[in-house]
């Protein structure tokens, strides 16, 4: 029997593949979630995202992830009131 990860402090375990190499190649579905599910990013008005200054600045961040990493590019990406969603793509030769 194994042991609990993350001491119970997360939602669920963690699904990653023991012997998968997350450096390789491949497009990434990656979700980043706000300590306490607050609200930082922005809030929703009349049904749509009106983004925070952190949340413009998040935005910026996602759109200059390419400028850092030279293999890597953002394929979509949404900014959501307390977290963020994006699909980037690993690309070496």
């Amino acid at each position: 029997m194994t042991k609990p990860r993350f001491k119970g402090k997360y939602r669920v375990e963690s699904i990653r593949l023991p012997h998968r190499d997350y450096g390789a190649n491949g497009a990434y579905f990656v979700t980043i979630c706000t300590q306490n599910r607050r609200h930082f990013f922005g809030s929703v008005i009349k049904g749509q995202v009106k983004l925070s200054a952190i949340g413009q600045v998040a935005q910026g961040f996602w759109a200059e992830i390419p400028q850092h990493c030279d293999p890597v590019h953002v394929d979509a990406y949404v900014i959501m009131p307390n977290h963020v969603h994006g699909i980037v793509v690993i690309d070496r030769p």
